[in-house]
């Protein structure tokens, strides 16, 4: 691969992982709308076995390219990922989607934190400067004084955690494995431990009482908030470092904010805009590490 395609895929990994984290965001205010209709666990089963499906038919062929090792770490994955859908639609039923996007975008910070621990080396002091302000960016425009913290805050501090956990270890698999052959493990395990978790937990729900609104809701989450979103942000991370990716996925938190706005149930003010614009900065800086590093004289290895 030449220096100018390279470079290219770089750019395109990082434009996918833009709209990865819009999309995303997308999901915060129609999730909450759909647990009117059916339960949190139940919920997220139909989900996910409805984006499995997608997958096996688009996808089921790349299965041949994994071995025994392979299958078990895209299961872990996927285990990973339901336990972290739990926390954020639980959390729902006891905190707003505008505040739970805010509490789960600490998880930008948390990253490069965690890659150090993990891999016994520092990350890019670039991008790491773009976590830390992503962040500051999201507390600026979450922070309410008076504010309280009760189960779903909890929830959603844990919602962070798993996403950060995520980035890492998606990351990591996504240079070893096949991209399409990872994402789909990771929603058979998923979709099977939530569907599961949801018949010993939650009764059986009467989807016949689903109305068509709500089945549509189900489809706009199910394709454009997972199946195409997940796709692309395992593919991008082949190409783009872990808390770089976790800078520009950071978006999703002031994406999920303005999805909420749209559909009123929270409200826009300056300090949001304020926090917005941290946010961007930390994302702008991101995007220039390459040129930051050099005029800098820091020529460490992007992470």
């Amino acid at each position: 691969m030449t220096a100018t395609n390279s470079r290219k895929t770089v750019i395109l990994a990082d434009v996918a992982l833009l709209i990865t984290a819009i999309l995303w965001g997308s999901g915060f205010g129609t999730t909450n709308w759909l647990l009117g209709f059916m339960s949190p666990l139940w919920l997220l089963s139909v989900r996910f076995l409805l984006t499995a499906g997608i997958l096996y038919l688009l996808f089921h062929s790349r299965l041949s390219l994994l071995n025994k090792q392979d299958i078990i770490l895209g299961c872990l994955l996927g285990a990973l990922l339901a336990g972290t859908f739990v926390a954020h639609i639980i959390g729902l039923l006891f905190t707003t989607p505008g505040k739970q996007s805010f509490i789960t975008g600490s998880y930008v910070v948390m990253v490069p934190i965690l890659y150090a621990l993990f891999y016994r080396k520092m990350p890019s002091p670039v991008a790491t400067v773009g976590a830390v302000l992503a962040t500051a960016g999201l507390l600026v425009m979450g922070f309410t004084p008076g504010m309280s913290f009760n189960l779903g805050d909890a929830l959603s501090l844990l919602l962070a955690l798993g996403c950060a956990l995520h980035v890492l270890f998606v990351g990591n698999l996504s240079r070893r494995i096949d991209p399409a052959a990872l994402t789909l493990l990771q929603m058979v395990s998923a979709s099977v431990i939530l569907t599961v978790s949801a018949s010993l937990i939650e009764p059986f729900p009467s989807f016949r009482a689903v109305p068509l609104k709500a089945w549509l809701g189900i489809f706009y989450v199910v394709l454009f908030v997972t199946v195409i979103p997940f796709l692309m942000q395992t593919i991008a991370q082949r190409y783009s470092p872990e808390v770089h990716a976790a800078v520009l996925l950071s978006l999703e938190s002031p994406s999920g904010y303005a999805f909420a706005v749209l559909i009123g149930e929270e409200l826009v003010n300056a300090q949001v805009v304020l926090g917005g614009m941290i946010v961007f900065a930390g994302v702008v800086i991101t995007e220039l590490e390459a040129f930051i590093s050099e005029k800098l004289g820091l020529y460490h290895k992007k992470q």
